[in-house]
């Protein structure tokens, strides 16, 4: 298989770093001060027009708009033949969401806006929202490396780049996460991308990648405007729920100190 040990690797580390964060924020007080300060800095930049645009950004993290991005890149890469790179991604779409879960069962951190979830999902650590996304829009990324070339291909990367840096400012501005919740995110969907890239090493060639890549993003362009259309205002509402008057989220002073 190729390039096996340099996908394994850094991937067993970026795991190790996140077993060690999950016994930091197990810990709780080691993190209280770092996630207090970084928290209320992007907090305080809330405003009406920005409150908008964030919430749309974190609109494309949701569960429903990635399962169908997600099915759409699988399917696609099924169509080509591309067998490693589609199996490789259905298994790590599949696995990470309930990975996510039984992470957050086993640290059980509370949110810093309460009762914005139910159930499982009303614990902080790791962000699922910051995971799943990075996972598949990293994968689209990884799927761009070996799709295009030049210009258009650091246009497609650095844009995702960006898109998964804004979706965990989101989940920090939002007042739906912690940023160590968002730091533990980075790394577990890292595990999931290095296993992602080596599937796409497995089958070497851009030529085979170049059209189906491009069907994948129309399908997400599509699924990105339905979705925002009818989910925007109801994610507004969902947000606005700890809101104070002047705009700020007000964040739980219990949840830190629990």
């Amino acid at each position: 298989m190729r390039h096996t040990l340099s996908h394994i690797l850094p991937a067993g580390l970026a795991l190790a770093a996140l077993a060690g964060l999950g016994l930091l924020v197990h810990d709780e007080a080691a993190l209280t001060a770092f996630d207090r300060t970084l928290s209320d800095g992007i907090i305080a930049l809330r405003n009406p027009p920005l409150d908008w645009g964030v919430v749309l950004i974190t609109l494309f993290g949701d569960g429903t708009a990635l399962t169908m991005i997600a099915v759409a890149v699988v399917v696609t890469l099924l169509v080509r033949r591309a067998w490693w790179p589609a199996g490789i991604c259905a298994a790590a779409f599949s696995l990470t969401p309930l990975i996510v879960k039984a992470v957050k069962l086993t640290v059980a951190r509370a949110r810093p806006t309460a009762d914005l979830y139910a159930g499982v999902e009303s614990f902080s650590f790791p962000s699922g929202h910051m995971t799943n996304s990075m996972v598949i829009y990293g994968a689209l990324a990884i799927f761009a490396v070996h799709a295009l070339t030049g210009l258009r291909q650091r246009l497609a990367v650095g844009g995702f780049i960006l898109l998964i840096t804004l979706m965990g400012l989101s989940r920090i501005y939002l007042g739906a996460h912690w940023p160590s919740d968002v730091i533990g995110a980075v790394l577990l969907a890292s595990v999931m991308l290095f296993l992602i890239a080596w599937g796409f090493d497995q089958m070497p060639g851009r030529a085979r990648f170049a059209r189906p890549y491009g069907v994948v993003i129309a399908v997400m362009l599509a699924i990105w405007t339905v979705y925002a259309v009818v989910t925007i205002e109801a994610a507004m509402d969902l947000y606005a729920v700890d809101v104070s008057p002047e705009g700020t989220i007000e964040l739980d002073a219990d949840a830190v100190r629990n």
